[in-house]
């Protein structure tokens, strides 16, 4: 296992510009545990620590990306065609287009769009 995670802290792979990820961070600092952050603008992760992270989410390298983006596809064009490993390299050279913050505590792996998620997952 890459992340190593227990459940006295709290790890985060957000991008500190990305509104939603500030306040999930703010969620995160209320809870009095040690927070590892993984900030996306300033640390970029590796095409096997991104499958780690799908894995564990048990979701497809894809569905980690924000394709909705109008920049995503004017970027990247047309991706029916992308393989996992396509997905995973774009992801590690273009963190920018994570769909949302991870956290991760303990076993517990969520990929949250809504901050108020944090009010629950850390119970």
């Amino acid at each position: 296992m890459i992340f190593a995670n227990t459940d006295k802290e709290i790890t985060l792979i957000y991008n500190s510009d990305d509104h939603i990820g500030q306040q999930i961070m703010a969620y995160a600092q209320t809870e009095n545990i040690p927070i590892h952050d993984i900030d996306l603008k300033h640390r970029t992760l590796t095409p096997t620590q991104w499958a780690e992270l799908a894995s564990r989410i048990q979701v497809h390298v894809r569905e980690l990306v924000n394709t909705e983006s109008p920049n995503f596809s004017h970027k990247f064009g047309q991706v029916d065609q992308f393989s996992d490993e396509d997905w995973l390299k774009l992801l590690a050279h273009n963190p920018n287009i994570l769909k949302a913050p991870i956290v991760m505590k303990g076993d517990k792996v969520s990929m949250m769009s809504n901050p108020q998620e944090m009010l629950y997952f850390v119970k």
